[in-house]
């Protein structure tokens, strides 16, 4: 699977680049947009082809549903809304407009990110029940993986980290993220769970598919 792609819609223009930078970081591919009217075109034609798309309301006020209104008029695209309107009423009439999370302002980055990738779970990747890469296939649904065409027998554990690796191939991932993100941010282990898996994972992958590289200083990239 590719990675993600983001559309960022935030008529501030410095909080929208900051956004997109933090995103871009973690390995997405993101397009900022600070205009409504440029937005509903860009997704109306398929242009970039978003997964998901962060609305911060804020900056559009009430004229921001009527903009959400016309997204779902052509479009099932992942909506999620960043406001600082924390009130029930609110909240339930954004999601009366058929969005799919809303997320109440200050957040910390890595929560958001937290939100996005749960949100593209379940809206994109559940999509994918079989994907091959490389010689491997891994099969979502049961759980399964396969090497050159046999069953590649893995801990539960093995199959997180491999599907983490598999859905996000090409991108340099630090072992705080792999370890946020396979093991839970309130894991109280460290640096070594990471290491020590994947030196697992690549002893059953063989020397012949040396997928998971090492990034000195930082952590992993898994490729083909």
């Amino acid at each position: 699977m590719l990675r993600s792609r983001l559309m960022i819609l935030n008529q501030n223009e410095s909080e929208c680049r900051q956004m997109a930078e933090y995103f871009e970081e973690s390995g997405y591919s993101v397009v900022c947009c600070i205009d409504e009217e440029e937005t509903i075109d860009m997704l109306s034609r398929g242009k970039h082809g978003p997964d998901l798309l962060i609305f911060d309301i804020d900056s559009s006020g009430r004229k921001g549903y009527e903009t959400i209104e016309r997204i779902r008029s052509f479009s099932d695209i992942a909506i999620m809304i960043i406001s600082k309107d924390s009130r029930l009423d609110t909240q339930l009439y954004a999601y009366s407009k058929k969005i799919d999370d809303y997320v109440v302002k200050i957040i910390p980055m890595p929560l958001l990110e937290a939100h996005v990738e749960a949100l593209l779970r379940r809206t994109v990747e559940k999509k994918v029940s079989i994907e091959t890469v490389g010689a491997l296939t891994i099969d979502y649904e049961s759980r399964k993986i396969y090497l050159a065409n046999e069953v590649l027998r893995v801990t539960a554990k093995e199959f997180d980290l491999m599907e983490y690796f598999i859905r996000h191939r090409g991108m340099v991932l630090s072992r705080d993220k792999i370890l946020d993100s396979v093991w839970g941010y309130d894991y109280i282990g460290g640096y070594r769970s990471v290491d020590t898996l994947v030196k697992k994972l690549r002893a059953k992958l063989t020397r012949d598919y040396p997928y998971i590289q090492t990034v000195y200083g930082v952590g992993y990239c898994f490729d083909v």
